[in-house]
């Protein structure tokens, strides 16, 4: 497919790119790299790229996708130390990337986007930022809105425990200043970041509680190192490199199977995964048959998302360990109590209870046609077009939005997948002088539908009820399906899934007393009086 680059009079459109993590970064790469796209501006709420990879500095944090598939296909890296390496390395990558693309000139650091705003009558978003730095804060009017800052960005902190007078802090802003040697921790929620911190600081304590309900599948890391020998042979033998990364692709894309509800085509996954689970309980727990038991899942498996780890069973096997499966019934001081009637005088408390991602999208922070606040119209049928597009919202597109998330993959394939097709988006507009594009509510209803009648064959949808369910027991937020299958859906722009209007056409509509018809002034001063209220 041929990439028209430019406006017929030469011009390009303005973009804001909201978040310089993973996705912001692909986002701006791939504006310059396949449309010469200069004219944007990268919005970063943090001092650094990195996004996630840049807050979460929590010990133990890294991969748990290949690394070959973590990073852009067109910027590979053939320099990762191992099969899944740790949080400075991830980071240190999206730094080189974003250099060597020279994204950094084009980022606002340390500044936080408040409001963003569609103005009807000049067809653009108005953006309202605050540099944190200075204190400054303005608009800036651009025509389209790339909004990249993911779901894992707000630290979800449960109010029963903002009464704990220790130090206190969620695992996605670790407090390095305090010195957890021969301190009594307490670690909340034995997910993923959970199962990464508890082995990574147990050595170091004088004691360790862990309370976490409801454990998860725990399977084998399998963690190699890459040599320089496979180094090289990644770098410089033909097909090589390309040949691995395929079939690391094909054998995760596989794993979506696990997690539908049992059927023909899961069997095998299901089986092989329940008895990886639990070997490895067993290998490394065997004499010990009460803690295997506590660190038993009591749901299906794939009802929550599988973790991977060498090191976390073993580490309740010290002696400064211990594990609480009972509830939190009080947190008084620096005092926790749990239903079993155990009390634990804690100095550090750490928060592993994962992110609230429905407030990535607060109230009062996205406003589209008509001055609708698009979250709260939402309510709990969060509605988006693969993710990628909202109804209302002209020129805007999201990266990793609500309904594009995944559990068994790399992210990045999902990433670059909505790039690729935000990019298809824009040179469709320059090719055909359009002023907006914006994806109908008929192709936002009947992708849900599908989302929907897909969902229920998934175990996100059994009695477990995480957090991406909403009161009807649909599920918001994930993707249903293979990223292959993401791929193949978004492969074609389907532009008749848009509503359309020309930059003619908006000029004759953008109001003044010497152009339109009485009727187009009215709509367009009723619309505007809305927007402001």
């Amino acid at each position: 497919m041929t990439l028209i680059k430019t406006y017929a009079d030469g011009t390009t459109p303005k973009v804001a790119i909201i978040g310089a993590g993973p996705s912001g970064i692909c986002a701006a790469i791939q504006l310059q790299r396949q449309l010469q796209l200069t004219t944007y501006t990268v919005f970063e709420l943090e001092a650094d790229v990195g996004g996630t990879w840049f807050n979460n500095t929590y010990p133990g944090a890294g991969l748990d996708a290949p690394a070959y598939l973590y990073g852009y296909s067109f910027a590979p890296n053939y320099n990762w130390s191992s099969k899944y390496v740790p949080q400075n390395e991830v980071l240190a990558y999206f730094r080189s990337t974003a250099r060597t693309y020279n994204i950094y000139d084009k980022i606002r650091f340390n500044t936080r986007v408040t409001t963003m705003k569609w103005n009807e009558g000049r067809k653009k978003w108005v953006l309202h930022w605050v540099d944190s730095r200075s204190n400054e804060q303005g608009d800036t009017e651009v025509d389209v809105v790339i909004h990249g800052t993911g779901l894992l960005r707000v630290p979800k902190i449960p109010k029963e425990f903002e009464s704990f007078q220790g130090d206190m802090w969620h695992s996605a802003r670790w407090n390095h200043s305090v010195d957890l040697t021969g301190k009594r921790v307490g670690v909340v929620g034995t997910s993923a970041s959970g199962v990464q911190i508890i082995p990574a600081i147990a050595d170091k304590v004088e004691t360790l509680d862990v309370y976490g309900r409801s454990p998860a599948y725990i399977i084998p890391q399998f963690n190699s190192e890459y040599g320089r020998t496979w180094r090289f042979f990644c770098r410089y033998v033909p097909f090589f490199y390309f040949l691995y990364v395929s079939l690391q692709y094909l054998f995760m894309d596989a794993n979506i199977l696990l997690y539908h509800k049992l059927a023909w085509n899961s069997i095998i996954h299901r089986t092989i995964a329940y008895f990886l689970t639990w070997f490895h309980r067993f290998t490394q727990l065997p004499s010990n048959p009460t803690l295997r038991r506590k660190l038993t899942p009591q749901y299906d498996i794939a009802s929550r998302r599988t973790v991977l780890s060498d090191t976390y069973h073993p580490t309740f096997k010290r002696d400064n360990v211990s594990l609480h499966v009972d509830e939190i019934v009080s947190v008084k001081g620096n005092t926790i109590e749990t239903a079993d009637g155990s009390f634990r005088e804690l100095d550090v408390l750490v928060l592993a209870t994962g992110f609230d991602w429905l407030q990535c999208f607060p109230p009062g922070y996205w406003f589209g046609r008509r001055g609708i606040d698009i979250p709260v119209n939402w309510g709990e049928n969060v509605t988006t077009y693969y993710g990628t597009c909202a109804p209302n919202a002209p020129n805007f597109f999201l990266v990793w939005g609500p309904n594009s998330g995944i559990a068994h993959h790399s992210l990045t394939v999902i990433i670059e997948t909505q790039v690729k097709y935000i990019v298809r988006s824009l040179s469709y507009m320059m090719q055909n002088d359009l002023a907006t594009m914006e994806v109908t509510q008929e192709a936002a209803d009947e992708f849900l539908d599908t989302m929907d009648r897909r969902m229920a064959k998934m175990q996100f949808t059994t009695k477990v009820k995480p957090k991406f369910l909403n009161s009807k027991g649909q599920c918001r937020g994930f993707w249903y399906g293979s990223v292959s299958e993401f791929w193949w859906r978004l492969r074609n722009l389907h532009t008749e899934r848009f509503l359309v209007e020309s930059r003619k056409e908006a000029g004759e509509k953008s109001f003044s007393h010497l152009n339109g018809t009485k009727d187009e002034r009215d709509e367009i001063i009723e619309e505007q009086m809305s927007f402001e209220i």
